[in-house]
């Protein structure tokens, strides 16, 4: 009789768990590449989706921050347009966000041909010495501080600490 009781009111309790609502809301948070610390305006995305089998949706929030400023430091002109060496303020950037930022630079200037980004202005100028005469602080200087290069206003390749995420071809 006993054993009886002991097995009634362990099935009762696996039950009562089993048919319980109160299941923990999953969410994942992601950590964002820097290339400082002193960040203008920062922009949220938060991304939503529903697993097979489950009533809640799974969110997932990146935090980055459009690129506000820029500066040219350098116009390169031929046939096709220019190519311009661009410095953006050290900041949170996502790819989303260096995207966003040479789409906006393609609608504001029809002259642009190509473009190359960094957060660093040594980098920008260690980028103009040819690849076989650069230093190795050089290269680091690339490695650590070009984001991300418009090539011939049809492609996308990211660069140096962006360089795990796929270009690709823009409007694609």
């Amino acid at each position: 009789m006993r054993r009886r009781l002991l097995a009634c009111s362990i099935i009762l309790a696996l039950l009562v768990v089993a048919c319980s609502n109160d299941e923990p809301e999953l969410s994942t948070d992601s950590t964002l590449l820097t290339g400082g610390t002193n960040a203008p305006a920062a922009t949220t995305s938060t991304l939503s989706s529903i697993e097979d089998g489950d009533d809640e949706p799974t969110t997932e929030t990146l935090v980055g921050e459009a690129v506000s400023e820029y500066t040219v430091v350098e116009r390169i002109p031929n046939e096709e347009g220019e190519e311009l060496r661009i410095v953006i303020p050290n900041g949170a950037y996502t790819d989303v966000d260096l995207e966003n930022f040479i789409l906006e630079l393609l609608d504001e200037d029809p002259t642009m041909y190509g473009a190359e980004v960094f957060d660093d202005e040594a980098a920008a100028e260690a980028f103009s010495v040819a690849p076989a005469d650069r230093s190795d602080e050089q290269e680091e200087l690339l490695d650590r501080h070009h984001f991300v290069s418009l090539i011939g206003r049809e492609r996308i390749e990211f660069r140096g600490p962006f360089s795990e995420f796929p270009g690709g071809a823009i409007g694609s």
